[in-house]
């Protein structure tokens, strides 16, 4: 427990392989080293993970790298070769979990697939990150989170009424698989706990976007709605939840939806003639939201935060991320966490948003852990 009486490394005690790379794999392990198992990242012995190379360049590696493989240790073996993967075999029997995210077959075919794995440890949780899955028509297609998104349907949902598609300034389909990977191998644990028996988990990135749709599949296949992009209560088609320019081009994001929220703001801003429209549509929420936005206008992004400070409307300033990395609710609970390099070097990371984490390790140097592991 911490001082607080939030439990520390609940997952202590557990051995993670992680053959997985880029980002939807190593999000995955990350959260599972932030809740205190012991996660041995397997990469390849020239280069690593690609993503040590990838953008966000720092002084001390590449951003993207860093910010996604913290309490890990680098092992760092040639799988392609022999020795590489007789290695790896001789880590499978003390392991609990391993994750990868190599496509279809290709593990199965340098005998490491889990009908091979689970003979050495018939208890091992063997998760399967892919694009779409072990089976089906797109199995071995390559993609990355554009081409998830797209086929699941959620990229539509993204832009304004009669405009484009717009690429979301996250991978979504890369974050949705990797916590759906994580979540289903706590399950698994959990079921093992209970039952003493290992598990193959197949996880993929499309299918975990597909399922962050759930009330847009329900609607659709109930009912053949289809959403349609900016016309959705969420997207543009109510007044009371929206995003508005302020007179010195930042914006604020009103999402007022409760009657009692959209009452507080138009009590606040002195509007109360608009209390029956919040939820308008057609021309006349176009009228409203048309008079919302030329409100928002006539001040500043600062003065709207000074104005509603005190209404409980649902209304705030629209941060870049350093104004969000400053802001007193991120300080607060951590947030901008900061940790030393084996080098020394300070780096800042994201801290754990659930109270039962903790930054104990810093991203590991290519094979930083080989001869400490071995």
């Amino acid at each position: 427990m911490d001082s607080q009486g939030f439990p520390l490394h609940p997952l202590a005690g557990l051995r993670v392989l992680d053959l997985t790379m880029l980002l939807p794999g190593p999000l995955c392990t990350m959260l599972l080293g932030d809740w205190g198992a012991d996660v041995i990242k397997v990469e390849p012995r020239l280069g690593g993970d690609p993503l040590r190379g990838g953008p966000g360049s720092l002084e001390m590696g590449s951003a993207y790298f860093l910010g996604l493989n913290r309490n890990k240790r680098s092992l760092a073996v040639d799988l392609r070769r022999e020795e590489g993967r007789e290695i790896l075999r001789r880590l499978l029997p003390e392991a609990d979990v391993l994750v990868e995210g190599f496509r279809p077959g290709k593990l199965a075919r340098l005998a490491l697939g889990y009908e091979d794995v689970r003979i050495v440890n018939p208890r091992i949780i063997y998760c399967s990150l892919s694009g779409y899955g072990q089976e089906g028509p797109l199995a071995g297609r390559a993609g990355h989170d554009l081409n998830y998104l797209a086929l699941s349907g959620a990229l539509s949902l993204f832009g304004e009424a009669g405009g484009s598609p717009l690429p979301p300034g996250l991978p979504l389909a890369d974050i949705a698989g990797a916590f759906m990977a994580a979540a289903a191998i706590l399950a698994a644990l959990w079921r093992r706990e209970r039952e003493g028996e290992g598990a193959y988990l197949d996880a993929s990135l499309y299918e975990s976007s597909l399922y962050w749709l759930a009330p847009f599949v329900t609607a659709a296949l109930s009912a053949g709605l289809v959403p349609a992009r900016g016309s959705m209560p969420l997207t543009g088609a109510w007044p009371c939840y929206g995003i508005y320019r302020t007179r010195d081009g930042r914006y604020m994001a009103l999402a007022a939806l409760e009657p009692y929220f959209w009452e507080a703001f138009c009590r606040a801003v002195g509007r109360e003639d608009w209390l029956p429209h919040g939820r308008a549509e057609g021309a006349e929420g176009e009228r409203i939201r048309e008079e919302v936005a030329n409100l928002f206008a006539s001040r500043t992004q600062q003065e709207w935060v000074d104005l509603l400070a005190g209404a409980d409307c649902c209304c705030e300033p629209v941060l870049e991320l350093d104004e969000a990395l400053e802001h007193p609710q991120a300080c607060q609970r951590g947030l901008a966490a900061r940790m030393t390099l084996s080098g020394g070097e300070a780096l800042g990371q994201v801290g754990t948003p659930v109270r039962m984490g903790a930054l104990r390790l810093p991203p590991p140097r290519l094979g930083e852990h080989t001869q400490a592991i071995l």
